[in-house]
């Protein structure tokens, strides 16, 4: 190393922010050949330099591929992790060599035998009950639909970016999503995917529906107190809710909010409630809880199968998203 690059090294782990913003400056300048002395800052999180030493690597962008493909094949040992780590980071899984994309797909299947899914996030999911796979797929049109654990459907679909923009040959813009179709709990499969949600939510279970003969959507937005639940069957809206909707009811209250509506025969109760229930029933979970499954509760329930990761254009794999999936 030469002394130059050992002194800007040093530096990114100091205390002092400019320091270490002039240090990352001067390291990106030098190009590739710092790619191999970053790595020591990141074999552990958390560690002096780390996150600085992240940053040069991801401003370099795809300069640093080749030089941390080459640590992957020749070492060191112990930076081998670290290299890997950020190949995924930088450019997803079509940064990988061979090689070790075939080993992820081996310790995604090695994972898959005893997997424990745990929880699954409440801000938004779909819910579709009694439906395989090749169904889900074929009404939203996905395709590359890959078997994955939970933890890695969620990183890829939720937490890591799920969503690219990209140029056509007519000059066009078109946005290609991921998304992740849950195993099946007590006959309901859940999907996920934040940006495809946000923006394709309402088509998504009129298809879904039309397919399946029934699909729900659920949403929570604590940022603005935005609730949203709806159910569509055969490819029409039943019934739902929308916080700021207009109207913000559609459809005839279901049987399960008629059984919890204040009847002419009850006892007044606190007004809160009674006007909480005098239209039906608001909270997304609440109602998940009564005609599907909630995700909060899913560890409890019996599970069929695996989870699959796919995407919504066939010019896209996985692999596509930059991002390093847990697994």
């Amino acid at each position: 190393m030469s002394e130059e690059i050992a002194a800007l090294v040093r530096r990114l782990a100091t205390g002092d922010r400019a320091d270490r913003r002039a240090a990352r400056d001067g390291l990106v300048a030098l190009g590739a050949p710092i790619v191999p002395h970053l790595l020591p800052l990141l074999r552990e999180a958390g560690t002096p330099g780390c996150s600085a030493a992240e940053s040069c690597l991801e401003r370099l962008g795809p300069a640093a591929i080749l030089p941390l493909r080459a640590v992957r094949r020749e070492g060191p040992g112990q930076l081998r992790a670290a290299a890997l780590r950020m190949l995924a980071t930088l450019g997803g899984g079509d940064a990988l060599s061979a090689a070790d994309r075939a080993a992820v797909e081996r310790l995604v299947r090695i994972k898959l035998l005893d997997e424990e899914p745990g929880d699954l996030p409440a801000d938004s999911w779909i819910a579709v009950p009694g439906a395989e796979v090749s169904e889900i797929v074929r009404a939203l049109e996905l395709h590359h639909a890959l078997p994955v654990t939970t933890a890695m459907g969620l990183s890829a679909a939720v937490h890591h970016e799920n969503s690219l923009t990209r140029g056509a040959d007519d000059a066009s813009r078109a946005t290609v999503h991921r998304v992740f179709i849950t195993p099946e709990f007590e006959g309901w499969r859940l999907l996920y995917g934040a940006d495809y949600l946000r923006d394709h939510w309402a088509s998504a279970v009129e298809r879904l529906s039309a397919h399946c003969g029934e699909a729900h959507f659920y949403a929570v937005d604590d940022g603005n107190g935005a609730q949203v639940w709806w159910v569509s069957e055969h490819g029409r809206d039943r019934r739902g809710h929308r916080t700021y909707g207009d109207p913000e009811w559609v459809g005839e209250p279901m049987e399960f909010e008629r059984r919890l509506m204040p009847g002419e025969d009850d006892e007044p109760g606190d007004p809160d409630e009674v006007a909480e229930y005098a239209d039906g029933v608001r909270d997304p979970e609440e109602v998940a809880s009564w005609i599907s499954v909630q995700p909060t509760a899913v560890e409890v329930l019996d599970r069929v199968g695996h989870g699959w990761l796919a995407v919504t254009s066939d010019d896209v794999g996985p692999g596509g998203f930059a991002g390093a999936l847990d697994i």
